[in-house]
């Protein structure tokens, strides 16, 4: 341990690190959703999976997301792969560059509206969604369960990384009512903070995304080897809270079931191994069951309503 420091790293949580199968279940949830022929807008697109998994049984998609990098790995994918009905354009949630009534379902995936972009702009958001959607149309959103992560974790200090290997160092704190806001700091190079790093093997996820090595202050970094970069405000809901805010803003018929049980059962039971072949079997299996027993515990949930 370097002088002056005084962390223990934490092994990250499913969530943090295999999406893999939450995504299994979250592709089944939509296939059984998503009606064969809709027009679909997917805010928040990213890479564009979501639509390549769904373009089969759509007429169209169209992904929007505030990402070049993100858009620029969807249309070399898309042209790749030669998918002619599906379309990527940069747009912001809060301003939909699409007449009214356009389209068939909108989907809202992983988190949309507890973006730090969109920390008070949620109600403009679920407007211009609803806004844009046909008179019935669908309404998907998936996200994080407050419930589940607050009970887990309502502290958390972590490292996260940039592409250009500078380090950042956030302290979050976790309120019961879906609260979080962290603060921010930016890694001083080659402070022994910065070496203590560099000697530590990085979490990494089975799909290669980025992610964070979470750690427990045992004693407080030394303010000289921080540079305090400002606070960020994160809104994240339970099931309550999300099928409250859908209805205020317009939408009814609002049902939201969680899912992910199984995968973190799993985990804890140091099984994940034993039941890698059986990925797909349990995923299915598990939507299945969430969807006839509407299940109010897990990591994630589904949210589906109608405008």
């Amino acid at each position: 341990m370097k002088q002056g420091l005084s962390l223990k790293v934490l092994v990250s949580g499913p969530c943090e690190l295999d999406f893999a199968w939450y995504d299994m279940i979250r592709d089944e949830l939509l296939r059984r959703t998503v009606r064969q022929g809709a027009r679909v807008l997917d805010v928040g697109c990213g890479k564009g999976g979501v639509l390549f998994g769904l373009s089969g049984q759509i007429e169209s998609g169209v992904g929007v997301d505030i990402s070049t990098n993100d858009l620029a790995s969807a249309e070399n994918t898309r042209k790749k792969k030669d998918f002619r009905n599906l379309t990527f354009i940069q747009a912001n949630a809060i301003k939909l560059p699409f007449p009214s009534n356009s389209f068939d379902v909108v989907l809202c995936l992983g988190d949309v509206l507890s973006s730090s972009n969109l920390y008070g702009y949620e109600e403009s958001a679920l407007s211009q969604i609803k806004r844009v959607l046909k008179k019935n149309g669908t309404v998907v959103y998936q996200g994080t369960n407050w419930d589940w992560e607050y009970g887990l974790a309502p502290y958390w200090t972590f490292f996260t990384r940039k592409n250009d290997g500078r380090f950042y160092f956030h302290r979050a704190k976790r309120r019961a009512s879906g609260m979080e806001i962290a603060r921010d700091y930016k890694v001083v190079f080659k402070s022994p903070l910065h070496q203590w790093i560099l000697e530590h093997r990085w979490p990494e996820s089975p799909q290669r995304e980025r992610t964070s090595l979470d750690v427990i202050e045992e004693k407080p970094i030394p303010s000289c080897w921080l540079e305090f970069q400002g606070r960020s405000k994160y809104r994240f809901y339970t099931l309550r809270s999300l099928k409250r805010r859908f209805e205020n803003g317009g939408f009814h018929n609002v049902e939201v079931l969680a899912y992910g049980q199984t995968y973190d059962i799993a985990s804890r039971a140091g099984l994940l191994e034993a039941v890698e072949h059986l990925k797909p079997q349990l995923a299915k299996a598990e939507a299945e069951m969430a969807l006839q027993l509407r299940m109010g515990s897990g990591p994630w949930f589904f949210l589906v309503g109608r405008a």
